[in-house]
């Protein structure tokens, strides 16, 4: 769940005091009637005036944006946002029209709101509510950059709104500031000591490999008191981070006993266990997850992972055919067949056995994707990458859909040199995903080597846009998500 915006302030009474000060200088006992019945919150009865004063002058920005806050503050949002957008058409510089857009476009998230929030920062310069509002729209869009130059700008705003705080923070966090967001967390652990409050600075410490200072901040989620199993997740991650994989397996024990249906701390388990070698540990610890989530291709796909270097490959074939049942756009490329490009394997076997498997299962899709993976691990020579590709065609034969084996064709096209092919995966990939990396790192080099520097620049700042945002995600899903005490 996403954070809840909160505006930074109560902004319809300061429009309302705002334009209340603009109407007094006005001679003009109809308007300073129809004023002191919009303070009074008689929103039809300064309607009805404001109607009335129309009639005779349509274009009036005054009566127009005094109608519009009675609109509002009687509910009638969309006809107050009309009413404002009149005044603002006639008089583009009066700002108690601009606030009275700014207020109900917010509220609404509406895309206009930023052009109005930035129009009216450039009449007013300064203004630490109109950036602490832009700051809030820009997080929203998971633009941290542009969210953090009004963040810095917002002053006590900023500073007084937990909302705003947090959010600024995680865009830190989000650019590589790790050692600034520290700081920020910090601040809010000191001025209101809460569990979320502790786990933010302690990622933030993490972020800026300040380890042990990390692990300080969550020592009372993970020592004492009811077991915190988000705490407890992050802790071991730090620890293993740290070298004490002790720790790190102790605290994962004990997430996992909180809550045995989250698969967060199973698959951190089994990363360990694969790192250290302790292949069997990992899946007798996956084992006990696939009994609590049995629908979790992620937890079939990091056993799989686990059972390779052990040279059960029938069983490894079996939990990635299971995973890919469950989850057929779940990439195996990276977590699984990768992994057997390490040293400490026995690639050629595993080979053997994914070419045996991929000539007696011709018209099954995901053996011989795994037979093109294995193969594209090998020594790179053109006979194993032209064997890799058929093997790819007859997967997407099978299944057109099935977009790791485009990524993966259009990584081999480019590899052979043949790039209107590799463009052209890459672009089917695409549009199953728009947001696949690997496809848009792909169509990059595609386009480098073809020398169409016309294509390469959008598609790098896409790329970055994607990055950005799964850092993004990774770090709400984490920080942003976790429930308050």
């Amino acid at each position: 769940m996403m954070l809840k915006f909160s505006c930074p302030l109560a902004l319809g009474a300061i429009l309302a005091l705002s334009c209340a000060m603009a109407f007094a200088q006005v001679p003009d006992p109809q308007f300073s009637a129809a004023v002191q019945q919009l303070q009074q919150r008689n929103f039809a009865q300064a309607v009805g005036l404001a109607q009335n004063a129309l009639a005779k002058t349509p274009k009036d920005c005054r009566w127009l944006t005094l109608r519009g806050m009675a609109l509002n503050g009687s509910g009638r949002q969309q006809e107050a946002l009309a009413s404002f957008q009149h005044a603002a058409e006639y008089c583009p510089k009066y700002l108690p029209a601009l606030e009275g857009m700014a207020q109900i476009q917010y509220a609404q998230r509406s895309p206009q709101a930023i052009a109005t929030l930035e129009h009216i920062l450039a009449l007013r310069p300064g203004d630490e509510t109109t950036h602490a509002m832009l700051a809030a729209l820009y997080w929203q869009k998971n633009d941290c950059e542009h969210a953090l130059e009004h963040f810095a700008e917002g002053g006590q705003i900023v500073e007084n709104d937990p909302t705003a705080q947090s959010e600024y923070g995680l865009c830190l966090l989000e650019t590589g500031k790790a050692q600034q967001a520290e700081e920020l967390f910090q601040r809010a652990v000191q001025r209101g000591d809460s569990s979320l409050a502790r786990m933010r600075f302690a990622y933030a410490a993490w972020k800026n490999k300040d380890n042990a200072r990390a692990l300080d901040a969550l020592s009372p989620l993970v020592r004492t008191g009811p077991p915190n199993a988000m705490a407890l997740r992050l802790a071991a991650q730090i620890a293993e981070d740290k070298g004490d994989t002790a720790d790190a397996v102790k605290w994962l024990r004990e997430a996992i006993l909180a809550e045995p249906k989250n698969p967060d701390a199973y698959l951190t388990f089994s990363n360990i266990a694969f790192a250290h070698s302790s292949y069997q540990v990992g899946i007798d610890m996956l084992n006990a997850g696939i009994t609590q989530l049995p629908s979790d291709a992620r937890l079939y796909l990091a056993r799989g992972v686990l059972l390779v270097p052990l040279g059960e490959y029938e069983k490894a074939i079996a939990d990635f055919e299971r995973a890919h049942k469950l989850a057929p756009e779940l990439s195996l490329a990276e977590d699984a067949i990768g992994m057997m490009s390490s040293e400490k394997h026995n690639t050629a076997a595993a080979l053997e056995m994914f070419r045996s498997q991929s000539q007696q299962h011709p018209h099954d899709a995901l053996l011989q994707y795994l037979y093109a993976e294995a193969l594209s691990q090998g020594n790179e020579g053109a006979q194993q990458t032209t064997e890799a590709i058929a093997a790819l065609k007859r997967a997407v034969a099978i299944e057109p859909d099935y977009r790791p084996a485009h990524d993966l064709l259009s990584v081999l096209y480019l590899r052979a040199n043949d790039l209107p092919s590799a463009v052209r995966h890459a672009e089917i990939a695409l549009k199953l995903d728009p947001n696949d990396d690997t496809a848009v790192y792909q169509e990059i080099l595609a386009y480098r080597r073809m020398g169409a520097k016309e294509r390469v620049e959008p598609l790098v700042a896409r790329l970055k846009q994607i990055k950005a945002e799964q850092q993004s995600r990774r770090v709400k899903a984490l920080l942003v998500e976790a429930p308050s005490p």
